[in-house]
């Protein structure tokens, strides 16, 4: 008597589970220079392979696959099935909606094979504002200091997330006198301005430049200004 023998393949069939992904924030507005932070969470039974963005800059264009470098930063943590997109330095030209798609991977056959499908977000809108360079404020506006004490002066201002603060001193009856110059970069300049007697820092975040002059002289007696110039992205 032949005996017959039934195998039963177990297939896995994607589209028996729910698969999604909450994509966060729906929409948001920025100034020039701050930074987004864009997270998508898969949700689903499947293994989380891979996360992407796009960008499409207007509604029924093709999507624009971003790349992660530079001012974008693409992260992808496949234990927690999480990923994001970090922009920094939004520029207006990034004013887009942002879209994010969940790459899984599930069994076809147990063993087998690897199938791959994907999911996509709900998309960002993300708006950014020019905001244009200006100086805001010079403090204090009136210095008065004793020879050989320490001065500080303080510049804030608004502007393009490239540039340079530059520092000038003008004596009485005299043109404006050239002293350094810091950049929101963190690249410094190498003066010695004053004799060595000055230095400056800037705090891109507070968009704010400080002049120090340590070891007052009588000849230090003098108008001192900032000015913003632009610098071109590297």
């Amino acid at each position: 008597m032949g005996i017959l023998l039934v195998f039963t393949l177990c297939v896995c069939i994607p589209r028996s589970f729910s698969q999604s992904v909450t994509q966060t924030p729906a929409a948001v507005t920025r100034k020039e220079c701050q930074s987004l932070t864009i997270t998508c969470v898969y949700y689903g039974y499947y293994y989380l392979q891979n996360g992407h963005f796009f960008k499409q800059t207007q509604t029924g264009t093709e999507w624009e696959r971003i790349s992660s470098g530079e001012r974008f930063v693409v992260s992808v943590n496949k234990a927690g099935k999480t990923f994001s997109l970090e922009i920094r330095d939004v520029r207006v030209e990034d004013t887009a909606t942002y879209y994010c798609k969940a790459q899984y991977r599930y069994n076809i056959a147990v063993l087998l094979w690897w199938k791959y499908d994907s999911v996509d977000g709900s998309g960002t809108m993300l708006t950014v504002i020019a905001d244009s360079s200006s100086i805001v404020s010079q403090n204090p506006p009136v210095q008065t200091s004793a020879v050989g004490d320490t001065v500080t002066l303080s510049c804030e201002y608004s502007g393009v997330c490239q540039y340079t603060v530059h520092w000038y001193r003008q004596s009485p009856g005299q043109a404006p006198e050239y002293l350094l110059q810091r950049h929101a970069s963190g690249e410094e300049d190498k003066e010695n301005a004053v004799g060595g007697r000055s230095s400056a820092s800037i705090d891109p975040a507070e968009k704010i430049s400080r002049l120090n002059i340590s070891k007052l002289q009588l000849s230090d007696s003098a108008g001192y200004y900032c000015a913003l110039s632009q610098r071109t992205a590297q």
